[in-house]
């Protein structure tokens, strides 16, 4: 697992007219990423976990969903529910972590909140789209590979993966002995992986939370235009970006304009 000190460079300036300092991607954590599909940030959020985890719990709350334990509880459209974790989006960590993998001029594409219980299944978020997508997912609990880390196949992206695995079917293999990486978690850490790689957890309590956000490449062939017009909702409404874009930076406004654009 590759783990490097953030570089930063200085870009635009905040409100309050200080510079902003946006990390830069060593050439080897691209690499990383490109080669074997993931990448571990360790501690990249350590100094915004107390008010990110209130503004979880706040929006699970205020959604009137009730987690009992027994089953995985899931919201999406979930930054997009409140104004302080929209600006996870303007982060200079985040921002520059997503920049660094899929172009300055990505596209947003959405946020879900989750409540795990026990295993999961192998799988991939998708498979076969002509851009980069990403899955930028922050645990909110320490996790061992044990208690429910997320596991990655590392290279699994390249291989064309779909739907839930049966890994006794396939190999013979328990889905705790198939071969992988297991990065341990702290609140505060950050993994970003392509949706096309294998990806799992096993083990840990019956409330495990995770926040994530979903990003992909800027799309510009007539082939990338299609697979962005099916893989966005069919109406702007159903983006619920009203609050994000409202509060919107100039930055965070060129990651949403492109399926903005593409639903008018």
């Amino acid at each position: 697992m590759l783990q490097q000190a953030a570089r930063y460079r200085a870009g635009r300036a905040d409100q309050a007219g200080q510079e902003i300092h946006k990390m830069i991607l060593s050439d080897g954590q691209k690499r990383f990423f490109h080669d074997f599909g993931y990448l571990v940030l360790p501690g990249l959020l350590r100094e915004e976990v107390p008010w990110i985890i209130e503004e979880f719990e706040r929006v699970f709350r205020e959604a009137g969903i009730v987690h009992d334990g027994t089953a995985r509880s899931s919201l999406g459209r979930f930054i997009e529910r409140s104004e302080r974790l929209c600006t996870l989006l303007d982060h200079p960590g985040v921002d520059g972590l997503l920049s660094g993998l899929l172009g300055e001029d990505y596209n947003y594409l959405g946020s879900g909140g989750e409540l795990y219980v026990g295993d999961g299944m192998w799988h991939p978020d998708c498979h076969g789209d002509p851009v980069v997508q990403v899955k930028w997912a922050m645990y909110l609990d320490p996790l061992t590979p044990e208690t429910g880390a997320l596991r990655f196949v590392a290279g699994s992206h390249r291989q064309g993966w779909q739907g839930n695995l049966d890994t006794h079917v396939l190999w013979g293999l328990g889905m705790e002995e198939v071969p992988c990486v297991a990065p341990r978690n702290e609140p505060g850490d950050v993994v970003v992986f392509n949706q096309m790689t294998l990806h799992n957890a096993l083990g840990g309590g019956n409330r495990r939370r995770m926040l994530n956000m979903l990003a992909c490449s800027s799309c510009r062939t007539e082939t990338e235009l299609a697979f962005l017009r099916r893989r966005l909702p069919a109406d702007r409404s159903e983006l619920r970006w009203d609050l994000m874009r409202r509060t919107a930076t100039p930055e965070r406004m060129r990651h949403l304009e492109q399926p903005w654009q593409i639903l008018a």
